[in-house]
């Protein structure tokens, strides 16, 4: 019986379980160039919305139209109240699973919210909703494509990219991504404005019309499935657009037509992952919010415990800043305020609301880290493409180079200079003639070795 022994092999999880490797998003996701991209294109979007709402009707003054109030009434309620939740744990307070689980799904409800206020602004401002769509869309393609640049290189090549090079990517990529999410949203328009015409027009003739139409109406029924079906592909592709051109460097036309092949061809490991990838957002949310609080409330009493001084003097920073609590974390100015107070109240929110920023930036940026894990590993499913192939530009190469490739070629050797050739040697002299006495000296031996013989 042999002993040799058994070799223990290790199970690779990553492997076996690939949806394993959306758990890389949440450290892609809290890069800081990722954040302060998000943060900058959410004060953009929000700001500039603002803006158009001053504008008089029909562009603007959204408040007479819509439910809830101004533009920066509904927003500011759904990036505080709706998204931050009431906390709660089972069995802690009074508190019962379904509440946790709301709690836990604060970013899915603001999520709804915005796009159910989206939708109400297309019905009762269209002019508003269009202005601020476009808007949305020019900034949000180009932030989208830097921040699934960087994450495609950290997924493909464990290297980081430079903010600075990740957005002249985007700049260069800017037009395909802003036409991507528009092109089957513009066949899906075409295709049905087409249909109507002929079919109303047709439906105009007298006596005649409603036959034709009544006769004919399966062909606009099979034109109908043909367009649900694009609205379908175009809504449930548009997160791995960016992704494909980010990893591909190709233009819209390609991420449409992968994106689309992809989720037809894996639906349900698509769907899977979306959910997986959702539950684990979720749940790193309300860690992140956990310290943005932690932040405020320590930076709050940190400074409260050195206002000495008697009345108003141990009260300042209280009027300047309330207290933030948890079910609050939200700046408010304290009580009466006095002099200069106002106006420096005003520089606390600016700062308090950068670091609230940050939290509301970490949900943009993971869906987009999340979606580029997920567009490498659709990839890898349908193509059998390595997961460490990624489009890089001339000199990205050398600028990034492999980890794996440092360790074969091993340490570089260093470099030598060309040495001097060699002085040319000198010619040597004649050789002295000795022959003669070389051959006598053979003839001794030989004698010497016979009269031993003898």
């Amino acid at each position: 019986m042999s002993d040799e022994g058994a070799e223990m092999r290790c199970i690779d999880w990553r492997r076996c379980f690939q949806c394993l490797d959306i758990l890389r998003s949440f450290r892609m996701a809290i890069h800081p160039a990722s954040l302060i991209l998000c943060l900058a294109a959410l004060a953009a979007t929000f700001w500039l919305g603002v803006l158009v709402d001053q504008f008089p009707a029909p562009v603007g003054n959204t408040e007479a139209k819509v439910a809830g109030g101004s533009f920066f009434e509904n927003m500011y309620h759904i990036g505080t109240v709706t998204l931050w939740g009431d906390w709660a744990l089972p069995y802690v307070g009074g508190a019962t699973w379904d509440d946790f689980f709301a709690f836990l799904m604060t970013p899915a409800s603001a999520a709804y919210s915005l796009v159910a206020l989206a939708v109400e602004y297309w019905k009762q401002t269209p002019l508003f909703a269009f202005i601020n769509t476009v808007l949305a869309l020019g900034i949000w393609a180009l932030v989208g494509t830097a921040v699934t640049r960087m994450a495609a290189v950290r997924v493909a090549r464990e290297e980081s990219v430079p903010a600075k090079q990740a957005v002249c990517f985007a700049v260069r990529k800017w037009p395909s991504a802003v036409t991507s999410p528009l092109i089957p949203f513009g066949v899906l328009v075409f295709l049905a404005l087409v249909m109507g015409a002929f079919a109303g027009v047709t439906l105009m003739v007298p006596y005649v019309g409603e036959w034709l139409v009544g006769l004919l109406f399966f062909l606009p029924l099979l034109l109908s499935v043909v367009l649900a079906l694009i609205f379908v592909g175009g809504a449930f592709s548009v997160g791995l657009q960016w992704p494909t051109i980010a990893a591909e460097g190709s233009d819209a036309f390609d991420a449409i037509s992968r994106s689309i092949s992809y989720i037809s061809s894996r639906p349900w490991k698509y769907l899977f992952s979306t959910v997986f990838s959702l539950i684990y957002g979720c749940a790193t949310f309300i860690l992140v919010k956990f310290v943005a609080f932690a932040t405020l409330f320590i930076a709050h009493e940190a400074i409260s415990m050195f206002s000495w001084g008697e009345g108003d003097l141990t009260e300042k920073i209280s009027r300047l800043w309330d207290t933030p609590t948890l079910a609050h974390p939200w700046p408010e100015p304290g009580f009466e305020q006095y002099w200069s107070e106002p106006a420096a109240s005003c520089v606390f929110m600016f700062w308090i609301w950068i670091a609230l920023g940050l939290m509301m930036a970490f949900l943009v940026s993971f869906f987009f880290c999340s979606q580029t894990v997920i567009y490498f590993l659709m990839r890898k499913a349908v193509d059998a493409t390595d997961t460490e192939e990624v489009y890089l530009e001339e000199g990205e190469e050398e600028e990034l180079p492999l980890e794996d490739a440092g360790e074969e070629a091993g340490p570089e050797a260093p470099e030598t200079q060309p040495s001097a050739p060699p002085p040319a040697a000198e010619p040597e002299p004649p050789a002295e003639e000795t022959g003669g006495e070389d051959e006598g000296g053979e003839g001794d031996t030989e004698e010497g070795e016979k009269e031993e013989e003898t």
